[in-house]
């Protein structure tokens, strides 16, 4: 096998000891005759390790074959290297192996000895994307994916840019004042990738049907969409669990925003987060129906600072990248976190369980019991 050490990894020679930095994190390797530096060092994806190793003891006879070798095992263990074999096969062209390699050198540090890292780039510009709400965190989420690689795009909004928009809507300028927002943003985003492909839908969601209807084929959808405010929430996770897309979904409340991911099947939906929260609490309970049932929510447009909407579009897209890739698992799910700005912490504001008695996913939850039962 050919290896090369990671171009996420800087090499450090000091007394008596090799240091591999990475990540914010630092492996220290003994090295007294010099032998482990340059072996390091000779790692550059041309010749077989086992030959290095070979051609190093040659060259250091106090230190034997199995001390480097055993290094290369660690190397190998702790995923510090990789395999140019492992590259030569990819879908991408060579203007997206260009324009996405810090993209996918971020992947690599991840990646396994002969796993490709190309492939988590290809399963972002291959994945269906649907994006509801075009406002702040929508504009803001828009970019990032189009940034990180992702092709295909669907996107709803059915209001107008305005003045006040501009603190936080980044893709649209003064001169687009009056302009719907779902065209603003599929032109905006179209130079700055040429070769999107962008459905956009200007219109207003009115039920759960509504929703199905546009999510229905996609990979994930993420919605930021805040009206109707008491029932958006609902058609979303009942539309998304009824047609088996995964969804991230958040918002902003005054000085902290909040932020939960459902994958159908595998997690709890938010019915199964609602029942939990009013079963925790009567005072949940009891304004969560009343708003629901009066239709009470902002009299007047909500505060939104940039800030927060750039930290939650942030982390709404990395739970996105790990959900649409698998290079880790999603982190947001059976729960909601929140970024508050009082103390710019993140943390877990609420946890839920997937409720075999969810009226939404219950019957979701009772299959994959069965399916677990069956492999035991």
């Amino acid at each position: 096998m050919k290896l090369c050490l990671k171009p996420t990894i800087i090499p450090f020679k000091l007394d008596g000891q090799v240091v591999l930095r990475f990540n914010g994190q630092y492996a220290k390797i003994p090295d007294l005759h010099g032998a482990v530096w340059e072996f390091i060092k000779a790692l550059d994806g041309r010749t077989a390790f086992e030959e290095l190793i070979t051609q190093v003891a040659d060259r250091y006879p106090a230190v034997d074959q199995d001390e480097i070798r055993s290094v290369a095992q660690d190397l190998i263990k702790y995923r510090l290297v990789e395999s140019p074999d492992a590259f030569e096969t990819t879908s991408l062209s060579d203007n997206d192996r260009i324009r996405f390699s810090r993209n996918i050198d971020f992947f690599g540090s991840m990646a396994a000895v002969g796993e490709n890292k190309f492939t988590h780039q290809e399963k972002l510009r291959t994945a269906r994307v649907c994006v509801l709400g075009c406002g702040g965190l929508g504009t803001h989420i828009l970019f990032d994916l189009v940034a990180l690689g992702v092709h295909h795009l669907t996107i709803l909004d059915f209001d107008t840019i305005e003045l006040s928009n501009l603190n936080r809507q980044i893709l649209y300028k003064e001169t687009d004042v009056g302009m719907p927002k779902v065209a603003t943003a599929r032109r905006r985003l179209l130079e700055f990738n040429s070769h999107l492909d962008i459905t956009a839908h200007e219109t207003r969601l009115q039920s759960a049907q509504d929703v199905a209807g546009i999510v229905r084929g996609h990979d994930i959808v993420i919605c930021v969409a805040d009206k109707p405010a008491n029932y958006m929430a609902d058609w979303l996770n009942e539309a998304c669990v009824e047609q088996g897309v995964p969804f991230i979904s958040g918002g902003l409340d005054v000085r902290r925003s909040v932020f939960y991911s459902v994958v159908p099947g595998s997690s709890g939906c938010g019915a199964c987060w609602l029942t939990s929260a009013r079963n925790k609490s009567s005072l949940v309970n009891s304004v969560s129906t009343m708003a629901k049932q009066h239709d009470i929510t902002y009299e007047h447009p909500g505060p939104a600072l940039v800030t927060l909407v750039a930290v939650t579009a942030g982390m709404m897209v990395s739970e996105t990248v790990k959900i649409i890739t698998g290079c880790q698992p999603p982190q947001l799910t059976n729960k909601l976190k929140e970024f508050t700005f009082d103390d710019l912490d993140v943390s877990v504001a609420e946890v839920w369980q997937q409720n075999p008695d969810c009226t939404v996913c219950g019957h979701l939850a009772n299959a994959q019991r069965m399916r677990q039962a069956e492999t035991v």
